[in-house]
């Protein structure tokens, strides 16, 4: 399923609506594929799970085919910076868009999350051999480490309460803070978060009981342990923002903590070794741990245990933030876009405050 998005209004970049057709031998011309975020990097097959993955490339002429395998994900469709389509759910589908005839930059944004199922997606064509480009190169690089805040969890929605179905429909992880911050910059950016996960302990204690943030960072597929091979991706920037489902709920008695305070001190200790070790594999990057507003002494409080643990060892490359007030209007009390883009703002003038920490990129 397809949905056009202001074509009239995109007359000088559109002459003709897409088709969406079922998936055949394509015999044009493969566009090489510009990546953001974790995929299996297959020649043609990259599969994925985590939110706000994207794809583009450029290419020339007055058409460009979009071939996907994916029963379980919906898409934004851009072509020169304008939001065309939304691809909803589009199985083993391929979408042709017509063009005025020029150069043009084509990028397609998973905006769903899909916590228990893989995608794939197959690539662009052309026609023409001579309608092949390279894609656009971003020199500056970020990533967004987090819970359902940072997936951007039901921020489109008009109301706050939400079935499985609505909640899924009205995310759009590309409108969430992360990406928002990232395209101001024109940087690649990785939104490494998940709804419901903690750092030690998720909502309520008994969300993803198989799953936790430490265990699940490493992989590109959730259910596959084969860690991620990303020779190209050294962030200059990091944001971290995780452990309000940690606290969530109080501690009950028959869980491995017993109260608050083993929490506590569970949390710090592992959230700690979390911020080490992937500064050890990012050196020269800048870390930024965040809390929204009055998280309670759990959250806040540790994340500021965490930060005070991390300059004691003599780390200078980190900072602590607090962000703004947060709305409470999108699904199940979560923020809306209007506080996605509060939040974005926030970020954009910090790190335009903070100049140095793109190493010059």
């Amino acid at each position: 399923m397809w949905k056009s998005i202001g074509l009239a209004a995109l007359a000088s970049v559109l002459a003709i609506p897409a088709a969406a057709t079922s998936l055949q031998p394509h015999a044009g011309y493969s566009l090489p594929v510009h990546i953001g975020g974790r995929t299996t990097s297959g020649s043609e097959d990259n599969s994925y799970q985590w939110p706000a993955v994207y794809f583009e490339s450029r290419f020339s002429g007055t058409q460009i085919e979009i071939r996907f395998n994916d029963e379980n994900s919906n898409f934004n469709v851009v072509l020169d910076d304008h939001l065309i389509m939304v691809v909803r759910k589009p199985g083993n589908k391929a979408i042709t868009i017509r063009a005025n005839d020029g150069e043009h930059a084509i990028r397609v944004e998973k905006r769903s999350e899909t916590q228990y199922a893989t995608g794939h997606f197959l690539g662009f064509s052309v026609p023409q051999k001579d309608d092949v480009l390279q894609p656009s190169h971003h020199p500056r690089q970020i990533e967004f480490i987090g819970d359902s805040l940072t997936v951007g969890y039901g921020n489109t929605s008009a109301f706050s309460q939400c079935t499985p179905e609505e909640i899924f429909e009205t995310t759009d992880s590309q409108q969430g803070f992360g990406p928002l911050t990232a395209k101001h910059f024109d940087a690649d950016y990785q939104i490494n978060a998940f709804s419901g996960l903690g750092m030690v302990r998720n909502y309520d204690g008994r969300e993803h009981p198989k799953y936790h943030m430490p265990m699940l960072y490493d992989r590109v597929l959730f259910d596959d342990p084969t860690p991620a091979s990303q020779p190209d991706w050294h962030p200059q920037v990091i944001v971290i923002g995780i452990g309000g489902n940690d606290f969530s709920t109080p501690v009950r008695p028959d869980e491995p903590w017993g109260n608050e305070a083993n929490l506590r001190a569970d949390y710090v200790k592992t959230y700690t070794a979390f911020v080490q070790t992937i500064h050890a594999r990012n050196p020269e990057a800048f870390i930024i741990l965040a809390t929204p507003p009055a998280r309670g002494a759990g959250y806040s409080g540790g994340t500021d245990d965490v930060f005070a643990a991390i300059k004691a060892a003599g780390d200078t490359r980190i900072d602590r933030v607090t962000l703004p007030e947060l709305d409470k209007i999108g699904c199940n009390g979560h923020p809306s876009t209007r506080a996605d883009a509060k939040v974005a703002d926030f970020y954009i003038q910090y790190l335009t405050d903070h100049p140095q920490v793109w190493q010059g990129k």
